[in-house]
């Protein structure tokens, strides 16, 4: 980073959350900065799930509460009502306890009953194989979601569907917002509703 064009030590959590949703010229050294910042916590985090993780290098469950953190960053509205580093925590929280979910359902499933998934059918890609082109156009499609999520939902909606990427329940979601689960299922509603327009 050149310090003397920015420091972003200066700026508050909010302010370099607006830099990493610009995705302009300063994303990736605000994104780096908010890393810096909030490595101790993913770690402490990590640490509660420790048990689940026993095939997990330390580096790759850091890189899930790395990317736990980068989602916080997309997603924060100032205006919900939850400071960042709260909401930073929960969705940190969040993609820890999807891959318990995931490696406890996995070793439920009897060995001789998991068949190959067919290789074009994978949509998960290593991105250093991505061209320049593919990137750009991943992260266009990802602005043009984030604004269609910024203009059409409201702070709710967006708190409820925060919560629901992240991995709560209808109940866990309600509990966390004080509102029924009704409340919940019906924004889920109006959001799908929106954003299918």
């Amino acid at each position: 980073m050149n310090e003397g064009f920015c420091s972003f030590d200066k700026f508050d959590d909010t302010v370099l959350v607006g830099f990493i949703k610009s995705g302009g010229t300063l994303c990736d050294e605000a994104f780096e900065n908010m890393c810096a910042r909030y490595m101790g916590l993913i770690s402490s985090i990590a640490s509660k799930f420790r048990n689940c993780f026993e095939f997990y290098e330390h580096s790759d469950i850091m890189q899930e509460g790395l990317i736990g953190l980068m989602f916080a960053c997309r997603t924060f509205d100032t205006n919900g009502g939850m400071s960042f580093k709260n909401y930073a925590m929960l969705c940190v929280e969040n993609r820890f306890r999807t891959i318990r979910r995931h490696t406890q359902a996995k070793s439920r499933v009897p060995e001789n009953n998991i068949e190959p998934i067919d290789d074009s059918l994978n949509v998960v890609e290593d991105i250093t194989s991505m061209s320049m082109q593919e990137t750009l156009e991943i992260k266009e499609f990802l602005n043009s979601v984030y604004a269609k999520i910024e203009d059409l939902l409201s702070p709710f909606e967006k708190n409820v569907l925060s919560l629901h990427l992240c991995g709560y329940s209808y109940k866990e979601s309600a509990e966390k917002l004080s509102v029924s689960d009704k409340a919940v299922d019906n924004a889920l509603y109006r959001i799908r509703k929106k954003l299918s327009q």
